[in-house]
């Protein structure tokens, strides 16, 4: 079961405020593995998804499920979940000796780990998002030393994956429930792709570069050299206080993240950025519509614990 543990705040930045009504608990994990374990993804609803030693690992309920490594495959990586269960990632292989990874994406479902199509001329294949209709955005490349191509697997036919029509120098990040794409470019900054039609977000004067982290029902959360920043529209943007380092959002615009050195921390617009419990150095990865935050507990040895942060 997991265990309920409340910790001490973290310390506190100028103008951030302690949370007291935020508990904190572990995700329970097998036993005899080496310890490195990651929460990646969420549901929404409680539910999780993540690694340990390279397998992959989901909990439900307090619970967990060991779900291995596919066969012919040395480690998996999960990427994003579904509402509905389904757990978006990658199977990662070395082929020859190689230092450069192979990958086949899946989603894993219903016990069963679903391998995704592949582009013509492409060997490879890299998951990188998914929304609850299942649609999935990411890249397909050869020797990923030269580069990835764009590619999109609609809902109702991921044996056939399209190349997506964007400039080379656009990279996929993830993808919104209604299927705009959000992208990067090399050296510039984020752009939305829907239906064809590409637009960039609008930067604030004096920024000319962005980094797009994730879309949620039509917000963005995005890196700049100043600071991240929360796109509501794709012309209009509030900076995220407090030099927070953001790393994902809900469809309420709930963002986590952390703040120096590594105190785990949430933040919603037009409030402060409030610190997380935790009893050493930790940071928020995932947030569910229902408000809950999974996330890392660093550990003085190197390994790390997935926990989750609950309110009330």
């Amino acid at each position: 079961m997991v265990l309920a543990a409340t910790v001490a705040a973290g310390l506190l930045s100028a103008g951030t405020a302690s949370a007291s009504d935020w508990t904190m608990s572990y995700l329970p994990l097998p036993s005899g593995g080496g310890g490195t374990a990651r929460v990646n993804a969420t549901n929404g609803t409680g539910g999780y998804a993540g690694t340990y030693d390279g397998r992959l690992i989901t909990w439900a309920g307090g619970t967990f499920e060991d779900h291995g490594i596919p066969a012919g495959y040395t480690s998996v990586e999960a990427v994003d979940e579904t509402a509905s269960g389904s757990v978006l990632g990658n199977a990662v292989s070395y082929l020859n000796g190689s230092r450069y990874p192979d990958k086949h994406a899946f989603a894993f479902e219903n016990g069963d780990f679903r391998f995704l199509g592949k582009v013509p001329g492409y060997y490879n294949t890299q998951a990188l998002g998914t929304n609850d209709r299942g649609d999935v955005v990411g890249t397909v490349f050869n020797d990923i030393r030269y580069g990835s191509t764009a590619a999109f697997w609609p809902s109702g036919d991921r044996e056939h994956p399209v190349l997506l029509d964007v400039p080379p120098l656009l990279s996929p990040v993830d993808i919104d429930q209604d299927g705009t794409i959000l992208l990067n470019e090399q050296f510039g900054g984020t752009w939305l792709w829907k239906d064809g039609v590409l637009r960039q977000l609008v930067l604030p004067d004096g920024l000319r570069e962005s980094r797009g982290i994730a879309i949620r029902n039509g917000k963005v959360l995005a890196s700049t050299q100043l600071g991240d920043r929360l796109w509501t529209a794709f012309d209009t943007s509030v900076e995220v206080p407090d030099n927070m380092n953001t790393m994902a959002l809900n469809g309420s615009g709930l963002v986590t993240g952390w703040i120096s050195p590594r105190t785990p921390t949430v933040w919603s617009p037009g409030g402060p950025v409030t610190t997380l419990p935790s009893p050493g150095n930790a940071y928020g990865i995932v947030v569910g519509d229902n408000g809950e935050i999974a996330g890392t507990l660093e550990s003085s040895g190197g390994g790390n614990t997935p926990v989750v942060w609950r309110r009330g």
